[in-house]
C-alpha cells in the first residue's frame, strides 16, 4: 500500500514533530533557534509552515534533540486488519 503526503500536510507534520520535541525537553523555539545559531523569525516561519524545513534544517535539529532524522518525519499509519 502507497501512502500519499500533500507538501503542506508534511510541512504541518514535521513542524509538529519538532514542537512535540521542544515539550519533551521543555525548551522554547527561540531557545532552538539560538542552539541552532539562527534568527528566531527562521524557524517561526518553518514552524508556521510559511518556508519548509529543508534536510539541513532537519539534520541540525535533529542533532541537537540527540534523535534521528526520521524521528522528525511522519510516522505512516497503516490499517489494521479485522
Amino acid at each position: 500500500m502507497s501512502v500519499s503526503y500533500t507538501v503542506s500536510g508534511m510541512r504541518e507534520a514535521v513542524a509538529e514533530n519538532v514542537r512535540i520535541e521542544l515539550a519533551r525537553r521543555k525548551m522554547s523555539a527561540a531557545e532552538l533557534a539560538r542552539r541552532l545559531g539562527v534568527p528566531p523569525q527562521n524557524l517561526s516561519r518553518r514552524m508556521t509552515g510559511e518556508t519548509p524545513f529543508d534536510t539541513d534544517d532537519l539534520v541540525q535539529i535533529a542533532n541537537e534533540f540527540g534523535i534521528s532524522v526520521t524521528a522528525l518525519l511522519p510516522v505512516e499509519q497503516t490499517a489494521s486488519a479485522s
